[in-house]
């Protein structure tokens, strides 16, 4: 959920001044200023995910954790888990398969032999 992250993007104040009296003497009537202040979103956007948040900087007493937080390391387990009972399964299987294999016995032909 986008309530438990930290959302960041960088700003630049751009002041632009006019280029003739006229333009300024216009923006001052408007705005009050010579120069025009705009916001220019000069980038990169993140987002933070925090898990814990420290009384002191990098330790101390645990002021807020985040619960939804799962380790990667602990999704990585699971995958690795899940792929191997996947392998358990596929062997046997193949293990069934050749038992019922060896199991069908086809009943020698009297006439195998003719030709």
């Amino acid at each position: 959920s986008t309530c438990k992250q930290i959302w960041v993007r960088n700003y630049q104040i751009m002041e632009e001044a006019a280029t003739t009296a006229k333009e300024a003497h216009a923006q001052k009537k408007l705005t009050g200023q010579t120069q025009a202040t705009s916001l220019i979103e000069i980038g990169p956007r993140f987002v933070l995910n925090p898990i814990r948040i420290f009384r002191g900087s990098f330790g101390g007493q645990t002021l807020w954790q985040n619960d939804e937080f799962v380790n990667p390391n602990a999704i990585r387990a699971l995958e690795k888990k899940k792929k191997g009972e996947e392998y358990v399964r596929r062997k046997g299987a193949e293990r069934q398969r050749k038992r019922r294999k060896e199991a069908i016995v086809v009943p020698e032909d009297p006439l195998a032999h003719v030709f």
